[in-house]
């Protein structure tokens, strides 16, 4: 019995991961450029936009403002745009700090997306 509640809860995050991820829609644009780098793939105010290619033909994660989002396996990404007010750790493959406005374009296996934390570091 407890390995079947414990299942329940682990779907249950997930699936709230998900909607967090997945359940927003993409009205709205905003641009960034970062060391010559434009925006492709749109990106609504108020989110990090985490695309797996980078004219926006596959799969874009849009993370609310505020929300840290760890994937269970990597996530194959080619474009991250920040369109949020707060910098976010983006770890992975390559790990970094994305600086509100700002978008980083090329191949990279993102774990995990946090705002970052009050001291400045962020984590591995």
């Amino acid at each position: 019995m407890r390995n079947r509640s414990s299942r329940i809860r682990r779907t249950a995050a997930v699936g709230g991961v998900l909607a967090v991820v997945l359940g927003t829609g993409t009205a709205g644009a905003a641009t960034a450029a970062a060391a010559g780098s434009t925006a492709v793939v749109p990106c609504p105010r108020g989110f990090v936009c985490v695309s797996e290619s980078p004219n926006g033909t596959g799969r874009v994660y849009h993370v609310a403002q505020g929300t840290r989002v760890v994937f269970t396996f990597p996530v194959a990404v080619n474009e991250v745009t920040n369109s949020t007010a707060v910098d976010y750790c983006v770890t992975g493959v390559s790990s970094y700090v994305l600086r509100p406005g700002e978008t980083r374009s090329g191949p990279n296996d993102v774990r995990s997306l946090a705002p970052l934390p009050a001291g400045g570091v962020c984590p591995r």
